[in-house]
């Protein structure tokens, strides 16, 4: 009896802390945490060099984290408030816009008479190299992805908005009229033909990107061009042009993550390839789920393209991916002939077996 007693009390405490814990969903969340880390980095900026080093932390502890996340596959209840997601979404976006100016009023404070001025400001510019660049994939493309598939004009606008603080305004006109429309064929500048390498890959999508752009909507095309450069002639008159300068590259590496997160999405799935019914390689970690707002639940966005985020399901197709967003993203761009030979090996396993590749 007194054994029985223990254990129900033992189920019931369990029980108990369950319930008080948030439900797994609220990890979506997550996802406004580096925004809102860099926005107090630069509001309390400029930092000594060693402080300025230390705000890369978070950025460390978010990759450290993806790469040792638990898968998750759980579909979100459909009593989940929507608001909180819908929330999330113009959280960012603020965040995105207050980040953006935030930079420019950072990097045209800094000093450089003197070593140790220098000395600090490169520290700066380093923690922004660092940071800056995957928070606006995450926290401007992101979300701006999401919003260019929303059936509301205030919605998609708000979403080249985003779009445009990257100077990526094109991609909402590429995305949806060549990607989606024409996937795994040759039309399609978002897949990776199998072999090709990431700088290959990345040359030509931004050409054709472009030239889609252009030929499906020349003035919505036009249109964005004209925001973009506006937006850049007015950031060097208020912060001046190291800060414009900076802002560029970070936009750069920004679409540069994008297009890597392209690239190993949909490797060598193409119609050629006789894996066409396969339309992205799997990835289940929670982690990037959160940071990149149900991104790696892609084979489900292209079969239902309009629905949000946190409705979208993990499917079982595909082979696996070897780790999370950012180490495969890193993995990429730093190790691509390693990533070309795993993903050969894969292939030939999943040949061989005449099934999907569950390792």
């Amino acid at each position: 009896m007194f054994i029985l007693t223990k254990t129900t009390g033992g189920i019931s405490g369990s029980v108990r802390l369950r319930n008080l814990l948030p439900p797994w969903w609220c990890g979506f969340g997550l996802s406004l945490l580096l925004p809102s880390c860099i926005l107090v980095f630069f509001a309390t900026g400029p930092h000594h060099a060693m402080a300025a080093l230390a705000w890369t932390l978070p950025m460390c502890a978010l990759v450290a984290a993806d790469h040792f996340s638990p898968a998750e596959r759980r579909v979100t209840p459909a009593d989940a408030p929507r608001w909180f997601f819908d929330s999330i979404l113009y959280g960012l976006v603020l965040l995105q816009v207050l980040n953006v100016l935030a930079l420019g009023f950072l990097v045209s404070r800094l000093r450089w008479i003197g070593p140790p001025e220098i000395a600090n400001s490169l520290a700066n510019l380093f923690a922004v190299r660092v940071m800056v660049g995957a928070n606006f994939c995450c926290a401007a493309i992101c979300p701006a992805h999401e919003l260019i598939h929303r059936r509301p004009r205030w919605q998609r606008m708000l979403g080249r908005l985003l779009l445009a603080t990257v100077f990526y305004d094109h991609f909402a006109i590429a995305h949806k009229r060549a990607h989606h429309a024409m996937l795994g064929s040759a039309l399609d500048p978002s897949i990776a033909h199998a072999g090709e390498c990431f700088e290959d890959f990345f040359r030509r999508v931004a050409v054709q990107q472009w030239r889609i752009a252009w030929q499906a909507d020349r003035q919505t095309f036009l249109s964005g061009v004209a925001v973009e450069a506006i937006w850049l002639a007015v950031y060097v008159w208020l912060f001046g042009l190291l800060a414009a300068a900076v802002f560029l590259r970070c936009a750069y590496h920004a679409v540069r993550i994008l297009e890597s997160v392209n690239y190993f999405q949909h490797y060598g799935l193409t119609e050629t390839s006789g894996r066409s019914a396969l339309t992205t390689w799997r990835n289940d970690s929670a982690v990037s789920l959160f940071l990149f707002l149900g991104l790696t639940r892609h084979a489900d966005h292209h079969r239902r393209p309009g629905v949000h985020y946190p409705e979208l399901r993990a499917l079982a197709e595909g082979p696996i991916m070897p780790y999370g967003y950012w180490g495969m993203t890193v993995t990429v761009l730093r190790r691509n002939e390693w990533y070309r030979a795993w993903v050969d090996s894969q292939e030939k396993a999943y040949k061989d077996n005449g099934k999907r590749t569950d390792s």
